[in-house]
């Protein structure tokens, strides 16, 4: 008499190991999906914030230049800077675009407004600070060591051009120059363009530039109607 063989209840090595070969491939294709996810989501936020800060400087700078005052003592100076091998433009001005963060201080008046840049000594990154202080028609000896509030950050460039007689451009601009050697002269350029260049939070992707420009009235002449 034939006895009956059991066979236990147990995996064979060779099941085992196509079970846990599956079960690696799975989780490989859902961390792939896993992290292509959230890099979506950081390159997203990373730029929604780009474009954030590009907005509020933008609109700050633009905003102090339509309220730019060329009246008695006001004036217009644009200087060409470099920071290693990246344009970092500076330019002051006076404006009646005056803010006031100081209760104690009067509301009414003009302004100096100064954009400044310097490197951040740590991500070596440009920063953009605006300097807002009461205007003074009659000059000091005394240097203006502030650099006033922090603008904008993470930036590669800064350029600030200046565009005159309906086509040229040039990197600097000096209003007091310009009276000094012509009294009748256009102290105002047609318009000033702004250019912010600010740096990708991927090492490998290409910067993002931001530009825009003030036109300012007056200067540019209008169409005859017939």
């Amino acid at each position: 008499m034939k006895k009956r063989t059991h066979r236990s209840g147990g995996f064979t090595l060779l099941e085992i190991l196509m079970a846990i070969s599956i079960f690696a491939i799975v989780i490989s294709l859902a961390y792939g999906s896993y992290r292509a996810t959230f890099l979506i989501i950081d390159t997203t936020e990373s730029q929604t914030e780009i474009y954030n800060k590009a907005s509020i400087a933008m609109d700050r700078i633009s905003s102090d230049l339509g309220s730019l005052y060329l009246g008695t003592s006001g004036f217009l100076q644009g200087k060409l800077q470099n920071i290693g091998t990246r344009e970092a433009d500076t330019m002051q001005f006076t404006s009646t675009a005056h803010l006031v963060l100081n209760k104690n201080e009067q509301a009414a008046g003009y302004a100096t407004i100064s954009y400044t840049v310097e490197e951040d000594p740590e991500t070596k990154s440009l920063r953009l600070f605006r300097l807002d202080k009461s205007f003074r028609p009659v000059e000091t000896e005394e240097p203006d060591v502030k650099k006033g509030l922090l603008l904008c950050e993470g930036l590669e460039e800064v350029q600030f051009i200046y565009h005159y007689n309906q086509g040229e451009q040039q990197d600097s601009w000096d209003s007091k120059e310009i009276e000094k050697s012509d009294s009748n002269a256009k102290k105002l350029p047609d318009r000033i363009e702004i250019s912010l260049l600010f740096k990708s939070s991927d090492e490998e992707a290409q910067p993002i530039r931001f530009t825009t420009a003030v036109t300012f009235p007056g200067t540019v002449p209008t169409r005859e109607t017939p």
